[in-house]
This record gives structure tokens, sequence and C-alpha cells, in this order.
């Protein structure tokens, strides 16, 4: 009786099988597993946590309203606690907060929305090599940078996977590729 063991592994973004494993057995004995070599994991590391104060702005929990807001180091607010909870900005001055409505959103550092944000593991997305996934408001997939702040790869795709090693796999209409950071496709 021959058992084949595949296990599979999400690596940046896709599936890629990471190891196989093969235990052959006969009726009178079994055959010691064989292990194919992971390769090495990309340097794709999620990030969501910055140090506090990028663009002199604190996180802080109004307790009588259970909400949390911004405030300068001075102590003034610059953003009026309306949040369930949030995320310190990044440098590049760009907050995830959960609002309750859409649930997760992307502020400036004023509090105006920036875009929505992809929903992933109960959370904001996460960045990868410096973007992050937003849903525009037709449901389509772009890239928000976490140092320019700003949409860099416009809501065009029907789903897309976080950046790895450069590249980010897409869908548009059942047809899947790879773009680049600017959104260029990739051959």
């Amino acid at each position: 009786m021959r058992i084949a063991i595949i296990l599979a592994l999400a690596a940046c973004g896709g599936s890629k099988p990471a190891a196989s494993v093969t235990n052959a057995s006969s009726g009178s004995g079994s055959a010691a597993p064989t292990v194919a070599a992971l390769p090495p994991m990309p340097p794709c590391e999620p990030r969501m946590e910055w140090p506090e104060g990028s663009h002199d702005r604190y996180l802080f929990r109004d307790e009588a309203a259970d909400r949390v807001g911004y405030k300068t180091k001075a102590g003034a607010v610059a953003i009026a606690a309306t949040y369930h909870d949030g995320y310190p900005f990044t440098p590049g001055g760009v907050a995830a907060v959960i609002d309750g409505k859409t649930p997760f959103v992307f502020i400036d550092v004023d509090g105006k929305v920036i875009g929505k944000a992809f929903a992933f593991d109960n959370g904001p997305d996460y960045y990868q090599e410096g973007f992050s996934r937003i849903v525009g408001p037709d449901g389509k997939i772009g890239f928000i940078s976490e140092t320019t702040g700003k949409i860099e790869i416009p809501t065009t795709f029907d789903r897309a996977t976080n950046f790895c090693e450069g590249k980010a796999e897409v869908e548009v209409a059942g047809q899947r590729y790879s773009i680049d950071k600017h959104g260029t496709r990739l051959p």
C-alpha cells in the first residue's frame, strides 16, 4: 500500500509544495520516509507595527468612550477617539484603524480615510515589502505604500496576494499573472 503525503505551504501568497514525504509500505514492512529539502524561506515577513510617534501621532484610549484616537507628543488631540482600535502610524503617514463599519480602514495623519483595508487574519492586511492590500468601492484590490502613504497601485484586481520577492500574484477576469511594485505586468 502506498501512502503519499504532500504538504503545501502558502509562501508568497501562492501554494507551493514545501515538502514531499513518501511512505512505501508492502505487506511485510515499510521503507523509511524520504523528505525533500525545503527551499529557503523568502524574506517576506509581514509587518503591522512601528514605533509610536511617527508624524507626532501617539495612540491613546478614551476609557469612557472605549475608543482610540491619536494625540501629539504635547498631549493635544490630533485625531479624536472614534475608533475601536488602531495601529501606530507608518513612516509614510498611514495608520490602520478598526472603525466598526468597514471594518478596517487606512487613515492619514489628519484622520482622513485613504482607503478600505483588505481584511486578513482577523484584522487589516499586513504590509509586506512596503505594500498592503486595499479594497476599492467596487471590491477590486490595489496596494497602498507604507513609505509614501499613497495608493501606489490602483484597485483594479479581482484577487491579489501580498508582495514577496518584488512581485505579487494578481487575477483579473480569470486571468492570473504577476506584477512588480509599479503595478506593471511581468512576463
